[in-house]
């Protein structure tokens, strides 16, 4: 799966404050790859009708069995309705079990003017020793 570039999805006003999300999810095997893709459509797809969602991303390593998340919301409510509407409940059930335990999700706010948020910041939000891939 390529990586999904940034896309806007809502007007952003350079003086707000707009709170970011970064995941690392790593998986535990290649195997698990296919589902994890398709399950990414998925939520992808509900992404585009989410009240409150600024813009989103994914940057995609199948051969690390690494993937990337970052987005942008109007705040911490919008996040939570997110996390806590189908389907993307039931993915985040679905792949539990095959994501590895240094599986990482860290948020912090930016104004707008910041946004979009480059992969190298949130790679150094997420604390990440690797190098930007």
């Amino acid at each position: 799966m390529p990586a999904i570039p940034w896309r806007n999805l809502s007007p952003i006003e350079s003086g707000r404050e707009y709170l970011v999300m970064a995941s690392r999810l790593p998986l535990r095997s290649h195997l698990r790859i296919p589902k994890f893709m398709r399950l990414t459509l998925v939520v992808a797809r509900q992404l585009q009708h989410t009240p409150g969602l600024i813009g989103y991303g994914l940057l995609a390593r199948p051969i690390a069995k690494t993937f990337w998340t970052l987005s942008a919301w109007e705040g911490r409510e919008a996040l939570a309705a997110f996390t806590r509407t189908m389907p993307h409940l039931q993915v985040m059930k679905d792949l539990q079990a095959h994501m590895m335990s240094t599986t990482k999700f860290t948020q912090w706010t930016v104004p707008g003017s910041s946004l979009p948020v480059s992969w190298v910041d949130a790679f150094a939000h997420l604390d990440l020793q690797e190098q930007f891939p």
